[in-house]
């Protein structure tokens, strides 16, 4: 989702891999539902262009854009070959391709000896009962050939300006089988070597003879743009065992993809530097002469082309409006999961639903933890380290036993050098692992006497019948909770020992923390690298230079395109007075990683010492946009201007830019708060009148809003007028509510019912149901709906008031996000009152209720068409007890 619209994770709102899903209550593989931006595609269906989109991830449901998307799930073989194999629903657009592109599909157990035997020559020895390596790769070839055919297709048989594929092929082959890749590791089993070696090499031969055929299809005048998002380790850093968590398998990865562009004036030949996942939509809009929105956090590849480029900007897409439509999902259909689930505990904790399913519940938290780690991680990769620490501490103190958790969090306080939060961190971590190391252990223990205990019983049952005992294969959620609590089980002292080492040397204890760090040297060949990139920074602290070079060098002969240390020896080499050195060393550091102030700092040092002032100019330059804090920077460019090159103003910005950097960063570290951010507005609820023609006397009059509304005083109001009311009193008043909540626990149940019946014996009465159950409502029920309206922030501020009052949490999100979903589930309900014929809705400002009760009386009884005590109604109104006011401008 970056590569298609140049934003990082929290931009574009793709966070994981699996997401809840609002209509079953269940968990379902991600969506596009959430993402919350326009990917390129829909930038250029708004110029009224045809895109195809073939399996782009994630795109289910597929987009109504111009031309063809084909979703992520196309490809999936869901049924045994012989079975009928119906594609999902919304897996293609536009609906008038499903067949012909349904049949393009290839099934695993369609493939014949000559499609599997290049990838696996010794097939014929594989017993594939207790192995299923062999189909586990049949499943990506045929996978994969789905795609390429479903993308050869539209290339030839579709109009197109855009053509975007995604082949998932060679991740699959790399997590499936780089382990057997030549050469054979130490911990891979030699059978099993000798079965598989020629996978990963085969998968790439695949995908070279898939992309010839789409370069010959597209043309030499078609510009073509070849992307991975990452590598694969393919050596001695293959890691032999995986983090305990679930995006572990990214551990195989290598950081350094692969990006190729050819065209009509594009560079023949060349290496482009500095490019990043977050530079293909920019540079793709360019490319079409579009310009770039600002908020997008790549930039356009420049240097890619044969001419000198200018590039065109507007503030954001998502505001600009083109002639045609954008071809997005309908307004409504994006849903932030996590916020909607966020919104759906704090409902929960505030009494007005319940839990439909404790454990799909528990499931759905789980699955929200995870994308919230993964947000975590992005804001970390994008330098925001503070809110990555915000999460991540939320998310350690609900799951204690997930030391990843306290792992991250020790590493954002050791990016804002908080000695004393790191340090805390660090012994809250080595007593949180040790508490989770024996509770494991103990469940661990407990269900492997269960499962012997079977196994004996087993055993006894068949003896007694005369028959060999065979054991049952375990169920896979069994399976995978007993390797979760194993990992949990063990503790990794080498990991702790260069956790201590890093904190020490924050604490400036760098001779100490060189001690704890060679306790760490038995970690695992994949984590050496970043140890002795460790040591060679401590010994740099302590000037030990040559100590410091002997590190960076054993991480070069260990991983030799590890950029860290060619960073570290250029910094080595610097303060030796080794320029020449310092500056190749420099610059080899930035050939693998551009993004990289301090490698341009030093490589500008160096220049600057060799006597090439204008270089140097250039990318200290270059240093400071891409980091304004980078204080080293900042004064290396007042040192130039000031002493080389006889600019004084400019030495003074940078002088006087130094100390703006320190107050930022100061207000970085102590975690000062930004600006927040502001409450979505809600919208408003239309009235619908005229709609059913019978008296409320055979309608169900349903008081509604979201909760803090103001629903408890319209029910008052109501009661007044002499209209009974549907509540069991089980909710008994208390001080945020003191004359009562006139609730009845039936309604909390609606979501997980199967006979709502009921509610139609209720007709002629008055029932409150929060605007997040009204979906519940049984279609036939003619119903008339008042509907209570209030400010974002009063309703908001008045639930975490309430509580606080009763010592519970509540929604773990912002109130921002928290008014985004409940903006969100109000859009719903307005479109559900709308869409139903037998409803009437009357909306009444809580404000109003207040300040002018008389006339919102008489609005209330004249909708529902009663003719009640005015005065009764308006003596309900306490306007003591509106204690939440939030000031308008």
């Amino acid at each position: 989702t970056s590569i298609s619209t140049g934003k990082r994770a929290w931009k574009h709102g793709i966070h994981g891999f699996s997401e809840p899903c609002p209509a079953t209550g269940g968990i379902r593989p991600i969506t596009n539902l959430s993402r919350k931006t326009k990917a390129v595609w829909n930038i250029f269906n708004q110029q009224g262009w045809n895109s195809n989109v073939i399996g782009w991830w994630p795109s289910q449901p597929a987009e109504p854009i111009n031309g063809v998307m084909v979703s992520n799930h196309f490809q999936q073989a869901v049924k045994n070959v012989d079975e009928a194999w119906p594609m999902r629903a919304g897996t293609v657009h536009p609906k008038l391709l499903e067949e012909p592109l349904k049949e393009m599909r290839v099934h695993p157990a369609e493939l014949q000896n000559e499609h599997i035997l290049p990838f696996i020559p010794k097939a014929a020895e594989i017993d594939q009962d207790k192995d299923q390596s062999m189909a586990s790769c049949a499943k990506i070839i045929a996978e994969v050939s789905g795609i390429h055919a479903a993308a050869t297709a539209c290339m030839q048989l579709e109009p197109w300006d855009f053509m975007g594929v995604y082949y998932d092929g060679i991740d699959h082959f790399g997590h499936g089988f780089m382990k057997y890749h030549p050469p054979r590791q130490p911990w891979v089993d030699e059978d099993k070597f000798e079965l598989y070696k020629d996978v990963v090499e085969a998968g790439y031969r695949y995908h070279d003879m898939m992309l010839g055929v789409l370069l010959e299809l597209a043309g030499e005048d078609t510009t073509v743009m070849l992307v991975s998002d990452h590598g694969f380790e393919p050596g001695n850093l293959r890691p032999q065992s995986l983090p305990n968590e679930p995006a572990g398998p990214a551990a195989e990865h290598s950081p350094y993809g692969m990006f190729c562009l050819r065209g009509p004036g594009i560079q023949q030949g060349e290496r482009v530097y500095g490019a990043s996942l977050l530079d293909i939509a920019p540079t793709l809009l360019h490319l079409y002469g579009l310009p770039v929105g600002r908020d997008m956090d790549g930039k356009v590849l420049v240097n890619c082309f044969e001419t000198e480029q200018e590039v065109q900007f507007i503030d954001s897409w998502d505001e600009r409006e083109g002639p045609h439509d954008s071809g997005q999902h309908p307004q409504g259909a994006q849903l932030d999961v996590a916020e909607s689930r966020e919104s759906l505990k704090q409902l929960v904790e505030l009494g007005y639903i319940d839990e439909p399913n404790p454990d799909r519940g528990v499931a759905i938290d789980e699955t929200i933890r995870e994308l919230q780690y993964n947000l975590a991680q992005a804001y970390m990769d994008g330098g925001r380290y503070v809110e990555a620490a915000g999460i991540l501490e939320k998310q350690w103190q609900r799951w204690p036993e997930e030391s990843r958790f306290g792992t991250k969090l020790l590493a954002c306080w050791l990016a804002l050098e908080n000695g004393a939060k790191a340090r805390a961190t660090l012994e809250l971590q080595i007593e949180r692992k040790q508490a989770a190391a024996v509770a494991a252990s103990e469940e661990l223990k407990k269900i492997q006497d269960d499962l012997k205990q079977k196994e004996a019983d087993g055993v006894k049952q068949a003896e007694a019948k005369g028959e060999t005992y065979q054991a049952e294969e375990l169920p896979r959620a069994t399976q995978q909770k007993i390797r979760r609590l194993t990992g949990q089980s063990k503790t990794n002292p080498h990991a702790m020992a260069y956790l201590q080492g890093c904190v020490l040397a924050l604490e400036g204890q760098f001779e100490a923390a060189i001690e704890a760090l060679k306790a760490a040297e038995k970690v695992q060949m994949a984590n050496r690298p970043s140890l002795y990139a460790k040591m060679g920074e401590v010994y740099t602290s302590l000037e030990n230079w040559e100590d410091a070079e002997r590190c960076y060098r054993k991480v070069l002969e260990i991983q030799p395109n590890n950029h860290d240390a060619y960073l570290g020896l250029a910094q080595v080499s610097l303060k030796r007075g080794f320029h020449f050195n310092a500056a190749g060393e420099a610059l080899a550091s930035l050939e693998l990683i551009f993004y990289n102030p301090k490698a341009h700092m030093i490589y500008g040092s160096a220049l600057m010492a060799l006597g090439k002032p204008k270089m140097a100019e250039k990318t200290l330059l270059t240093a400071v946009a891409q980091n304004p804090n980078y204080i080293p920077a900042l004064q290396c460019l007042e040192t130039l201007y000031g002493k080389v090159l006889q600019q004084p103003a400019k030495a003074a910005t940078y002088r006087d830019g130094v100390q703006a950097a320190r107050a930022r960063i100061a207000a970085l570290k102590t975690g000062a708060p930004a600006a927040s951010e502001p409450l979505s507005e809600f919208p408003e609820m239309p009235a619908l009148r005229g709609r059913i023609q019978r008296p409320t006397s055979q309608t169900l009059v349903v008081v509604s809003g979201l909760p803090r509304s103001g629903t408890s005083l319209m029910m008052q109001m109501l009661a007044a007028a002499g209209l009974n009311l549907v509540t069991d009193q089980s909710r008994a008043a208390d001080a945020s509510n003191p004359k009562g909540y006139y609730e009845d626990d039936r309604v909390k149940q609606l979501p997980g019912a199967t006979d709502r019946s009921w509610l139609s014996d209720c007709a002629g009465q008055a029932i409150k149901i929060v605007a997040p159950l009204l979906d519940y409502l049984p279609q036939d029920l003619p119903c008339r709906v008042i509907f209570m309206q209030r400010a974002p922030a009063e309703i908001i501020t008045s639930q975490r008031t309430m509580l606080q009052r009763a010592a519970k949490l509540g929604a773990a999100s912002s109130d921002a996000a928290l008014a985004r979903a409940y903006a969100a589930q109000l859009e719903g309900a307005s479109r559900l009152m709308q869409g139903r014929e037998n409803v009437e809705v009357l909306p009444v400002r809580h404000q109003d209720a207040l300040n002018d009760p008389q006339a919102v009386v008489q609005q209330v009884l004249d909708f529902l068409q009663l003719d009640g005590d005015v005065g009764a109604m308006v003596q309900t109104v306490d306007a003591d007890l509106h204690r939440v006011k939030i000031p308008t401008a």
